[in-house]
C-alpha cells in the first residue's frame, strides 16, 4: 500500500512499545519522517533501533518528551503552511 508519506513528518506518542511502536514503524515503511515518542530515553533509542534495523532508509527523530515533539512537528507544519499563506 503507498500512502504517499514521503516528506511528512509523523508524531506517534507512546510509540516505543505495543499499537504505538506498530503504527510508528508502518508510517516509516511509508516513507514518513517518525518522531519516536516515550517515556525514557532508553526505550525510545531502544525502539529508534528496532525500526531502524527492520525497515530500510527509514528516516526516525527520537523525543523523550512529549513536548520536545510537538515542538518539531509544528515547526515543520508552519515551514510547510507558510508555502501557501497569502500576503
Amino acid at each position: 500500500m503507498d500512502l504517499d508519506l514521503k516528506g511528512k513528518i509523523a508524531l506517534v506518542t507512546g510509540s516505543t512499545a505495543g499499537i504505538g511502536f506498530a503504527i510508528a514503524k508502518r508510517l516509516a515503511s511509508e516513507g514518513a519522517e517518525v518522531i519516536v515518542n516515550g517515556r525514557t530515553e532508553e526505550r525510545v533509542r531502544e525502539s529508534v533501533g528496532k525500526i531502524d534495523q527492520e525497515v530500510s532508509d527509514a528516516k526516525l527523530r527520537a523525543s523523550q518528551r512529549i513536548w520536545e515533539g510537538l515542538k518539531v512537528a509544528s515547526e515543520s507544519w508552519m515551514k510547510h503552511a507558510s508555502r501557501y499563506s497569502r500576503e
